[in-house]
């Protein structure tokens, strides 16, 4: 009787993926799955220097080839959505939505750290409208 009964081996799992994003740009992550009480846990960091880059992560009751599916369908539509242009040496809100990453002394959008004063500076530009501040779980899906 064969050992394998059709499924993936661990050893399958993939170490790095290329995505392209919203400007047509080729973007390289680093791979890595890991056991979570409840199942498996597949995060996606972007192979950069520093405190830029994107981080996506997925989660799984299954199995970690499935938590790799959801994170590809995450990472595709995500890395499609500009939040942010440079204008006159200076960025802006492409619309008044702005979605990331929080990150010790700042946050993550577009791949891009900003500071805690540059964020507040990007907000200020909007000042008199109102705003609702979502925090949701890395490995949960953005509405």
């Amino acid at each position: 009787m064969p050992e394998n009964n059709g499924s993936r081996k661990p050893t399958d799992f993939p170490s790095s993926e290329e995505f392209t994003d919203f400007a047509g740009r080729t973007r390289k992550f680093m791979l890595t799955q890991y056991p979570v009480p409840l199942g498996y846990g597949v995060c996606a960091s972007e192979d950069v220097g520093g405190d830029n880059g994107y981080v996506f992560r997925a989660f799984s009751t299954v199995d970690p080839f499935q938590a790799l599916g959801d994170l590809r369908l995450r990472i595709r539509k995500l890395l499609s959505v500009r939040h942010l242009v440079e204008r006159d040496g200076r960025l802006s809100l492409t619309h008044d939505r702005l979605r990331g990453r929080i990150d010790y002394g700042g946050v993550v959008v577009d791949g891009i750290f900003l500071t805690f004063d540059q964020l507040a500076e990007l907000l200020q530009a909007r000042e008199g409208f109102q705003f609702d501040l979502k925090i949701v779980d890395s490995a949960d899906e953005l509405e």
